[in-house]
């Protein structure tokens, strides 16, 4: 698909990791494509470290400490063995992203979240729907999630996170259509640095119109708004981070199941708007 090739190299390149970021976030030195790999020499690359102050405060208890040296965990990552610089700091293994240090991220290397993806069909439509929230900082959509807490599994931050975000409770997703890991890694999201990352597992559930109609969703304190979203090529293009990537493969991983349940105009919506 031409839509998802498109994304797909952008995510590689990870470049809303390098061209947007935080509201606080000093300007980012510039990464050309071709200078993003840290195998790449880039002489003259200096980027602002910066990190944010609630990062640096010792009572912040999601926070690592901001000396290296005092990081007890171990450092882990989807992405494979996490590579370290001179000075022991982990690095970014999507590469260069001109901001240095941890930015508003808590945790040195990878920061970790769990992303619940709900997906119906609208009836009328033949359309995928999928089901998102406004975020306060950037107004994209985006799929309810957030930061995993220790001790958690992956379907247990999904939970708490559809509860705090949306309302859901789990009854709410009972006997779903489908439901499976679709994704775990690297996330190009806004808040990345050259140390400090976001890393995600996209849960999808698939439930029916009737499921979705009876929901009683209502926006918590970290989104402005939600709605279900018709699955378009224009709307891919209007998620926050690489959620409209992740969508399609949480799609296709659908549609390479066994689902009699979708509607034969369903398939061909979907393979005409995205070839």
């Amino acid at each position: 698909m031409e839509i998802f090739d498109h994304l797909l190299e952008g995510y590689k390149l990870h470049n809303k990791s390098r061209t947007q970021k935080h509201a606080s976030y000093p300007v980012r030195f510039f990464v050309p494509d071709d200078k993003v790999s840290w195998q790449t020499d880039y002489p003259g690359y200096n980027p602002d470290e910066f990190n944010a102050p609630v990062v640096l405060n010792d009572n912040t208890p999601w926070a690592d400490p901001q000396d290296i040296q005092k990081v007890t965990r171990a450092f882990k990552s989807f992405e494979g063995k996490v590579k370290f610089n001179i000075k022991g700091i982990p690095l970014n293994p999507f590469g260069r992203t001109g901001i240095a240090g941890r930015g508003v991220l808590g945790k040195w290397g990878a920061n970790f979240a769990v992303d619940g993806l709900i997906t119906t069909i609208h009836p009328e439509l033949n359309l995928f729907q999928v089901l998102t929230i406004v975020r306060m900082d950037t107004g994209e959509m985006a799929f309810p999630g957030g930061m995993a807490d220790p001790g958690e599994t992956v379907f247990e931050t999904r939970n708490r996170e559809l509860a705090e975000e949306l309302s859901i409770n789990r009854k709410d997703l009972s006997d779903p259509q489908f439901e499976k890991i679709v994704f775990q890694g690297y996330v190009d999201d806004p808040r990345n640095t050259d140390n400090a990352w976001m890393e995600t597992s996209v849960i999808h559930t698939h439930i029916t119109h009737e499921v979705a109609e009876n929901m009683q969703l209502s926006a918590g304190d970290d989104a402005k708004g939600f709605r279900w979203a018709d699955v378009t090529r224009y709307s891919l293009g209007k998620f926050y981070a690489n959620h409209g990537l992740l969508l399609l493969i949480a799609l296709n991983e659908l549609l390479k199941s066994d689902h009699a349940f979708i509607d034969d105009r369903v398939c061909q919506n979907f393979s005409l708007s995205f070839t």
